[in-house]
């Protein structure tokens, strides 16, 4: 039976060649015919993966080497950034959030399907220009975060300055009075994702870095540690309406200094 035989190709003065040893195998005798191929066309080659801010546990690895390899499969692009709280320490994650670089004949549906038919989870995928994911850093906070950390094919370079659009702050701004209004109408993960979004809007208006380190500092410093570990992990009632009075006074003070800037911009 004839069997394939990997050797390293050697310079010569005049030729390069291949040196196998005698009887190293059947087929492989003086004078026969053989087919020489780069190896890149018979092994399969694993997906490169850029870590920036994380350190992937092994299980998500494999995720993540699964989803580029899907994406090799169904068409081009120029990068894949991996992103959210699929990147949180521990397994308590329901969702992965992909963006793709500069897509090619990409059918958004297929690969949605593809990918939680093999991971059994379910993708949340923004098929994006370079050009307007770079302007979403610089205008958009929640972008800016994005960014802060993740996993992506090749490394990138993204810069931090910023344009603040004030009227789009706004309408962010918005969403987020829901959580004082209607704040038993969420789940903690809701809350959680509320409050982050309201400090990512609040750090970025004060031109500051929008970071995951910053979010956790600056909440901590306005609402106390105390009272967020309380209030997400116990349920505590009286917390709540601590909680709720400081983040409404924040919410105004902010409203008002966003407010004031639209009609400036305008």
């Amino acid at each position: 039976m004839v069997k394939q035989i990997i050797k390293r190709i050697s310079k010569g003065a005049r030729f390069n060649q291949i040196y196998l040893q005698k009887n190293e195998g059947i087929g492989f005798e003086p004078g026969s015919s053989v087919v020489i191929s780069p190896l890149e066309g018979i092994i399969a080659k694993e997906p490169s993966i850029f870590e920036y801010n994380v350190k992937l546990e092994s299980l998500k690895r494999e995720i993540v080497k699964l989803v580029f390899k899907i994406m090799d499969s169904c068409g081009y692009y120029d990068n894949i950034i991996i992103t959210g709280s699929f990147l949180d320490e521990g397994f308590n994650f329901e969702d992965i959030d992909i963006i793709i670089i500069n897509p090619k004949n990409m059918e958004k549906d297929k690969l949605k399907n593809s990918i939680e038919e093999s991971i059994g989870i379910n993708p949340h995928l923004i098929l994006i220009d370079s050009e307007s994911f770079n302007k979403g850093i610089k205008r958009d906070p929640l972008f800016m975060l994005m960014v802060d950390r993740y996993v992506s094919t090749k490394r990138a370079i993204f810069r931090k300055d910023r344009e603040i659009n004030y009227k789009l702050l706004d309408i962010y701004l918005l969403k987020n009075k829901n959580l004082i209004e209607g704040y038993d109408l969420f789940s903690i993960k809701q809350r959680k994702k509320l409050l982050r979004d309201f400090i990512s809007i609040k750090l970025f208006s004060e031109n500051k870095e929008v970071t995951i380190k910053n979010i956790e500092k600056e909440t901590n410093r306005i609402f106390g540690k105390d009272i967020i570990e309380s209030l997400f992990f116990y349920g505590n009632n009286e917390e709540k309406h601590k909680f709720i009075a400081k983040l409404k006074k924040e919410f105004d003070k902010l409203e008002k200094h966003i407010l004031e800037n639209v009609p400036k911009q305008a």
